[in-house]
């Protein structure tokens, strides 16, 4: 019961659970808060471009190297069993569901590993993995690992999205939100989707929130302009549903026109009057 009781709280809270072994409540002291996102303080929050990494080959690169069109960060470590091989892998099927957008060219998605005890070996073995199960993942995908050595550098960086974390040293595992971060292409926070089951749908929507800088100066996305009005983001259930009040407006708008362009029509179709003439 034990046992299953901890379970139910990482699926209701959105932590990791890795390791081999679910977490002992009463000797973990897990409390659920911890991993809670203050999205207010976050969103439109700028990352830091200076921030250096390496992917799966070794080779080094900055984060203001990959801006200039949106990102979905997901933040995992490459040594989880658990929710975190998850994530990626529902992502990566979920993702050819997104037919506005083209991975690498529209859009791209970064993997960064908040363990400061991985590499690029990891990140590599994470990738092949990752590909076993769902051939062509790595398109416009990159993995990678911190370039900076120091201990606190991944707290550092997480920081900047509002991800918090914690190694359980009993459980010998990371506890953390899954949780999909939206960035705009100058790099800042635009959306949170949270879990790990993925919708093609609601990833274009985020996409095109994060997008949306871009889009709102260009005159050949009038589609996305109307598909972002048309959506709203529902915080509490964390997905995007129709923007009820909006259509109903529209709607009631179209009906008064369409009301008064029938009358016109009518009032012109009606049979003009005979003069009548005295006798």
């Amino acid at each position: 019961m034990r046992r299953l009781a901890a379970w139910v709280l990482a699926l209701v809270t959105g932590v990791s659970l890795a390791g081999g072994r679910a977490p002992d409540p009463e000797r973990t002291q897990i409390d659920p808060s911890v991993t809670r996102i203050d999205e207010q303080a976050h969103l439109g929050q700028m990352l830091d471009r200076s921030t250096a990494l390496f992917d799966e080959q070794g080779r080094r690169f900055t984060f203001g190297e990959l801006l200039g069109k949106p990102t979905i960060l997901v933040l995992s470590y490459f040594g989880c069993d658990g929710t975190c091989p998850t994530i990626n892998r529902n992502l990566a099927r979920a993702l050819p569901g997104v037919t506005r957008f083209q991975p690498g060219k529209d859009y791209q998605v970064l993997t960064v590993s908040f363990d400061r005890q991985d590499n690029p070996e990891r990140a590599g073995e994470f990738i092949r993995q990752l590909q076993s199960e769902v051939p062509g993942a790595d398109r416009g995908w990159r993995f990678a690992v911190l370039a900076d050595a120091a201990p606190e550098a991944p707290q550092r960086f997480a920081k900047q999205v509002g991800f918090n974390f914690f190694w359980s040293r009993f459980d010998k595992t990371f506890l953390h939100p899954n949780v999909l971060v939206f960035l705009t292409p100058d790099g800042r926070v635009a959306r949170y989707l949270y879990g790990t089951a993925m919708d093609a749908q609601n990833l274009q929507l985020a996409l095109i929130d994060a997008d949306w800088g871009r889009i709102s100066e260009s005159k050949d996305n009038l589609f996305d302009m109307i598909t972002g009005a048309c959506y709203s983001f529902n915080y509490a259930e964390g997905r995007y549903q129709p923007n009820y009040a909006l259509l109903t407006g529209v709607a009631s708008l179209l009906f008064g026109l369409g009301s008064i362009g029938l009358g016109l029509w009518a009032y012109r179709k009606k049979p003009a009057r005979r003069p009548v003439h005295a006798h």
